[in-house]
């Protein structure tokens, strides 16, 4: 990990962010379209690799509901807060860079992880491991803006650069999809990157004026690309 204070970052500035954020719920619009193929009683186990306070494993559990799921974060205060989200999961603190769990998982999901990684080839070799039969690995790509650097981000990816480390890694890759463009990116990162307070916009709670524009937002990005854009989504198995 960079030096970035993850602990710290659960309390209050990575909130509501993530329930109602434009881009997080395209994000799991997107995961929904990803896994339409794969049956229900296919997955039966879960791990997702970084975890945070939890939402996208919740919204995992939706699809999947039959699964075990387990939630692996290096902040414990992160994992505090999944765990009263989803009460029924296993949550535990891992490094995915040095350290990976014991057991293998049917579906492996990691999502806005890897560009927070001083050693991504690690993770995703590790990620490889514990991989049983499908993973899915999101992240950015494209030119990194001041507030990304802010916020933790070590790298952006270089177009193509993620698949390749994917498939080095020892998987098969079923399915890329790269969204954005236009309205995402490269307009709207390019406006808060010129703009890095205006990122604070999204942190902490809600209220109904937030949630409002957040909705706005979210159906404005409708308009964007699946086939091009600085968000990748790779769908892998073994």
């Amino acid at each position: 990990m960079s030096s970035f204070d993850y602990e710290g970052i659960w309390n209050g500035v990575w909130g509501d962010m993530q329930k109602y954020g434009p881009v997080h719920r395209h994000h799991r619009r997107i995961f929904l379209q990803m896994f339409k193929d794969i049956s229900e009683d296919e997955i039966q186990s879960v791990a997702d690799i970084g975890c945070g306070e939890g939402s996208n494993l919740a919204f995992i559990k939706t699809r999947f509901p039959k699964a075990k799921l387990h939630g692996f974060d290096v902040s414990q205060t992160a994992l505090e807060s999944a765990q009263k989200r989803i009460v029924d999961a296993k949550f535990s603190i891992l490094d995915i860079q040095t350290e990976t769990p014991s057991e293998v998982f049917d579906l492996v999901f990691c999502s806005d992880v890897v560009e927070h990684l001083k050693n991504d080839t690690a993770a995703i070799q590790n990620i490889r491991k514990i991989t049983g039969k499908y993973a899915l690995i999101a992240t950015i790509q494209g030119r990194m803006r001041r507030n990304e650097m802010s916020i933790g981000h070590i790298r952006n990816y270089n177009y193509g650069e993620l698949k390749q480390k994917v498939e080095e890694a020892g998987f098969e890759v079923l399915q890329v999809i790269e969204w954005g463009f236009p309205l995402y990116s490269p307009l709207f990162r390019d406006i808060i990157g010129m703009f890095p307070s205006s990122e604070q916009y999204s942190y902490g709670k809600y209220n109904a004026f937030k949630i409002f524009i957040s909705h706005i937002l979210y159906h404005l990005f409708m308009f964007n690309r699946e086939d091009k854009g600085d968000v990748i989504f790779i769908l892998a198995r073994p």
